[in-house]
């Protein structure tokens, strides 16, 4: 299970739809987060780079003007390679989306949701341990 010294995990929510995002917010805060938000990618950068003590997970729409999430989570995990990414959008994003998914640590919620498969998903995608890196040595090659 997750733990930071005791402390919540650090939240930071990004939909530019405000309805949304304050639910989301108020979702995750009863569920013991600490949460951040903003309304689009650049404010969600800044918020990102910025942010005491540091963000545990990102939670964003993957369809969004200016900056989409995809964008956001990929320049975010440049800066935290452990970074924990929960997308959430209305419809299913294509490929692009499955190749990140691929990447561990990363987690896909359609729209509309139950606020507990909000809560059930930070949670997983928090806890998800990253798969080792195979060593040179640790690799076979079968003839």
């Amino acid at each position: 299970m997750y733990s930071r010294r005791n402390s919540a995990a650090t939240v930071l929510v990004v939909d530019d739809q405000e309805i949304l995002r304050v639910l989301m917010c108020k979702t995750l805060e009863r569920g013991g987060f600490d949460v951040l938000t903003a309304s689009n990618g650049a404010d969600a950068l800044s918020l990102f780079r910025d942010a005491d003590p540091p963000v545990d997970l990102l939670v964003t729409d993957y369809s969004m003007p200016g900056m989409t999430g995809l964008q956001l989570a990929r320049e975010c995990c440049s800066l935290n390679p452990e970074l924990n990414v929960l997308y959430i959008s209305g419809s299913w994003p294509g490929d692009a989306l499955q190749t990140e998914l691929a990447l561990g640590r990363r987690r896909f919620l359609a729209k509309p949701f139950p606020q507990s498969d909000l809560l059930h998903n930070a949670r997983a995608v928090l806890d998800t341990q990253p798969e080792p890196t195979p060593s040179r040595e640790n690799l076979r090659i079968w003839a």
